[in-house]
């Protein structure tokens, strides 16, 4: 009986450290993405620290700055990714990527190089 209450006190414990330990099913696919599409004009970091970044101007997005943080929403990141930004070396990515996928690297972009949720 005790292993039996024992048990039963653990499981939920377990429960809520897997759901907190497992990965949101996009940030995978997200840095795929990122590495294959974006990583050149962007830099590994994000920080726009590239060898194609030396060519461009205007300069890549730095991700990881401030401004960047506090300027770049997920819905803008969504439509540049999607649409480009005239007047610069962003294409629209959206005959080449789903939506689904310039969601997942819109996502992995703000959590792991930005830092900032949604």
């Amino acid at each position: 009986m005790m292993n039996y209450l024992a048990g039963i006190l653990l499981i939920p414990g377990w429960l809520v450290t897997a759901s907190h330990d497992a990965p949101h099913p996009g940030l995978d696919l997200g840095k795929k993405v990122y590495l294959e599409r974006c990583k050149v004009c962007h830099g590994i970091k994000g920080n726009g620290k590239s060898f194609a970044a030396n060519a461009l101007n205007p300069p890549p997005k730095n991700f990881t700055s401030e401004p960047s943080k506090k300027q770049l929403d997920q819905k803008r990141m969504i439509d540049s990714a999607t649409n480009g930004r005239p007047g610069t070396a962003m294409m629209p990515w959206k005959d080449v990527l789903t939506q689904e996928e310039i969601r997942a690297v819109v996502h992995y972009i703000r959590k792991e190089l930005m830092g900032v949720e949604g």
